[in-house]
């Protein structure tokens, strides 16, 4: 997703990383990530806003190729960390297009007929701004980064099963140390700690719309209801009967 902030700020907690928006950042995130987020700054006068597009990576991908029949070969970025997560500022170069795509959005012909263009142009900017190296590069590297975006992928379709390192390392075909530590830069957790993040979250989620705790464990994965409710305790500081 691509998220600018309007009004307001919001801290988001990613692995061991702490990442502060506010009025005028843009979040970039490239794949599904376990992430917390606290408002810090809202109010009923100026409450918190912010608004985003889902990304689509085959786009970019495209566009990327288009930059690079124009200007060849595109340097490598001075970091070269394959980070899921990066912010950036806004400027009127990127909140153009932003501003029109919205305005399209209450007709519904003219967001059929323009909204993919303003997209594409969307994108154009962010790989040509203060950060494009990184995410150019980024692009570049999707071989290694899509193949932890399956294993990712896996982990969310399959919450109810145990999963493991080896398993998931061999699935995307690469070795458990090579997974283990690109699964790591991608998504700041390791593998295990990320499948029981997203199995907690979707846990939480059920609990929340009706379900008992111990069917809300069991759909997710966990067998025994003791272990459920001492990892969702140490997880949200909170048992889940207090949900």
């Amino acid at each position: 997703m691509i998220l600018i902030i309007g009004q307001g700020a919001k801290t988001c907690f990613v692995g061991d990383q702490t990442h502060d928006f506010t009025v005028g950042d843009v979040l970039v995130s490239f794949y599904p990530i376990a992430m917390e987020a606290q408002i810090v700054e809202a109010s009923p006068d100026k409450p918190f806003l912010a608004a985003g597009i889902a990304m689509d990576l085959d786009r970019m991908a495209e566009i990327l190729l288009r930059i690079d029949r124009i200007e060849g070969a595109v340097a490598k970025p001075v970091s070269l960390n394959p980070s899921n997560i990066c912010s950036l500022s806004l400027n009127d170069t990127l909140l153009d297009p932003f501003i029109r795509l919205f305005k399209l959005l209450p007709n519904a012909r003219d967001a059929q007929m323009l909204a993919d263009s303003v997209i594409d142009e969307i994108y154009y900017r962010l790989l040509c701004g203060e950060r494009g190296d990184e995410l150019r590069f980024l692009l570049q590297q999707r071989g290694d980064v899509q193949r932890i975006s399956k294993a990712v992928a896996y982990i969310h379709h399959n919450l109810d099963k145990t999963i493991s390192v080896e398993a998931l390392a061999s699935m995307v075909h690469m070795g458990q140390t090579t997974f283990y530590e690109n699964f790591r830069n991608v998504m700041h957790l390791s593998p295990l700690q990320y499948a029981k993040s997203v199995k907690l979250y979707e846990a939480q989620k059920l609990i929340k719309t009706g379900k008992n705790v111990s069917e809300a464990g069991y759909l997710v994965g966990y067998n025994s209801p003791a272990q459920f409710s001492r990892e969702y305790k140490r997880h949200f500081g909170f048992a889940p009967s207090a949900t």
